[in-house]
């Protein structure tokens, strides 16, 4: 891992597209989601959020919401600013990247402190506008996400 977690702080896009491409697929076992943020993947996954770069958005944004299908995770995420990232990549033009955007928070929201903290980044506008993506993956994401956000009777 730490080679990888090296990587995703490169300059090179592409090395960190292929880093957190790479972190998504080790994810996916669930054996793996705890230990790799232990190891310290979360910083540079949160700030690949950010990057200018739609496929490193993309591959960051997909590993995070595998990770977060992780309950421990699912703080951690937020504790190290991925909220606001993913918030931020809900208002791409890129369909990925607004998918496994929504995606990851749509697993956040299952707490629900971390729910209160997305109505107050104003999140709820974006999540609205995606229930009239043409993307069907998009919607499904949306309405399970505000589904999610209803449930929490605080």
């Amino acid at each position: 891992l730490p080679p990888l977690i090296g990587m995703l702080r490169a300059f090179e896009e592409n090395l960190q597209m292929l880093a957190a491409a790479c972190m998504r697929n080790m994810a996916l076992d669930n054996s793996n989601k705890v230990a790799m943020v232990e190891t310290g993947c979360l910083p540079p996954l949160v700030a690949c959020l950010s990057s200018s770069n739609v496929g490193v958005q993309e591959q960051a944004a997909a590993s995070l919401r595998v990770l977060s299908g992780n309950s421990d995770n699912q703080t951690r995420i937020v504790e190290e600013g991925g909220l606001g990232g993913l918030i931020d990549l809900l208002k791409s033009d890129n369909k990925d990247v607004q998918e496994h955007a929504c995606g990851a928070l749509r697993n956040l929201s299952m707490k629900r402190e971390v729910s209160r903290k997305m109505g107050e980044e104003g999140a709820l506008p974006y999540m609205i506008s995606l229930l009239r993506s043409p993307d069907e993956r998009i919607q499904e994401q949306a309405a399970t996400l505000l589904r999610n956000l209803s449930v929490n009777d605080e």
